[in-house]
Formats: C-alpha cells, structure tokens, sequence
C-alpha cells in the first residue's frame, strides 16, 4: 500500500511538473486571493459536491488567513449535466469578470444554495451577481467555454483527480475535502518545506 501511495504521489508530482502553465497560469483560470502570491492552491471543484460545499469554507479562511496565497479554481463538473450546465454559466461569468471578484460572489452564492445546481440555478446566482446576463448567454456557447472545459477535464485526467474538490498544492496532489488543517500544512510545505513555517 505504502509503496503504491509513494508511487501515484510521484506521478502526480511529474503530471503537475508536466502541466504547470495549464494548472497555474492559464488564461482560461479563475484567479482570487494574491495573484502575485508565493504559493498556489488550485481547486478542482463541481458545484453539485457536497463535500465542496464544505471546502468553500476552508478556501475563504485561507485566504484571509495567508495574504500570499493564490487560488485558482478550475471547474470540474463530474457529477452529471446540471453540473456541466453550472459549469459553463460559471466559465462564462469568469470571461466576463477579469478580476475575479464577481466570479468568487457568484461561486459562493452557488455553493451556498440548497439542493440540485443546475442552469436555471446558476444563471439566477450570475443575475444576483450583477452579470450582464445578454453576454453571458452568448459567452456560454464560445469555443472559448468549450475550450476551458476542455483543457480542465484533460488536466484532471492528467493528474488522476476522479472526484471534486481536488487540489494542487506546490508540487502535491491532494483528493477529497481533507480539511483546513491539512490544505494549511500542504501551503506550508510547498512554502518552506515543512508542516509549520
């Protein structure tokens, strides 16, 4: 087991080496906290998971806790067609918001909702957000929205995520809503090598 563990922990750390401008850098992320920060956190997310729900908390307490921190979330909508629906709202309100501040209102509006996420719900929260609702449709059948998606599933595969919320921290691939703590030791580690700092 543990040699195994060793053994996907390595594949992981070369897939992210492998596909570092993708997961860091892409034109096509959405970028909140620091984005000059010092250390990145990307979050594969669906907004029908439960467990990222959850997570969103934990999300928001790391960046206000760690002004150096920069997330990235990438949508990651495994868990049927309301969830790629959702996600091709939420891809169009990034093309629309280049600052990330309406995106992260609406991500939070949407994973804050009861019940099933679908269009109707996730155009509802980009309207709440103060979208322009015209182009969001629009932006909504773009290659561009296509193309995101795309590049998100091919990475996910890449890295060997098969549920939401996965994470990239440093060069560590983390599955599962592991918690605040540990998301903070795995910042920590990719900061200065180890648990604390």
């Amino acid at each position: 087991m543990k040699r195994r563990q060793v053994a996907e922990a390595e594949k992981a750390r070369t897939a992210i080496k492998n596909h570092s401008d993708a997961l860091f850098n892409s034109s096509r992320q959405v970028t909140v906290g620091n984005a000059q920060g010092d250390v990145t956190l990307v979050e594969f997310f669906d907004y029908n998971c439960g467990y990222c729900k959850r997570a969103l908390d934990d999300m928001l307490t790391l960046m206000k806790d760690d002004p150096k921190l920069k997330v990235v979330l990438k949508e990651f909508p495994v868990l049927g067609p309301g969830s790629i629906e959702a996600a091709r709202v939420a891809i169009a309100v990034r093309m629309q918001d280049k600052t990330g501040k309406k995106y992260l209102e609406f991500h939070q509006r949407l994973l804050t909702g009861r019940g099933q996420v679908d269009k109707a719900r996730a155009m509802a929260a980009a309207k709440e957000s103060g979208l322009d609702m015209v182009r969001l449709e629009k932006d909504m059948a773009s290659d561009e929205a296509r193309a995101t998606l795309a590049e998100n599933m091919k990475l996910a595969e890449a890295l060997g995520l098969n549920g939401t919320p996965s994470y990239v921290v440093g060069s560590d691939v983390v599955i599962g809503a592991v918690g605040l703590d540990a998301l903070k030791q795995k910042v920590n580690t990719a900061r200065c090598g180890k648990a604390t700092c």
